[in-house]
């Protein structure tokens, strides 16, 4: 294997660990929980690039999706919830979450912080 192929494939490695990471934070920092909300609505909603990314590692998408579901704990609790409700609407609101249409993913978001 070559030295390129071994990077992409380590930082591919590098952001999907990350994105597990964040998609477990439990604390009640409002940009960690940004990124919480972020991580959960990616993995979990086939996003397209997500799914490259774990094919880029002969990984099945389904394959982390539950591995999360059934051993990581990714629910939020109450106090991250009070917290999230204006960090959900924003991101609802933004560019990038209103250009992928992705309705199921919205409602699931807004009924899991609201």
């Amino acid at each position: 294997m070559d030295n390129e192929k071994m990077d992409n494939e380590k930082l591919v490695t590098a952001i999907l660990t990350q994105a597990v990471e964040d998609a477990k934070y439990i604390g009640l920092n409002k940009k960690y929980l940004k990124h919480k909300i972020e991580a959960i609505n990616w993995i979990m909603t086939n996003d397209p690039k997500f799914d490259y990314y774990c094919k880029l590692l002969n990984i099945e998408p389904s394959y982390i999706k539950n591995k999360i579901k059934k051993h990581a704990d990714t629910r939020i609790t109450r106090k991250q919830r009070v917290l999230l409700i204006p960090i959900v609407k924003a991101l609802l609101k933004s560019k990038s979450y209103s250009q992928v249409p992705r309705p199921q993913a919205k409602e699931e978001v807004l009924q899991s912080v609201g």
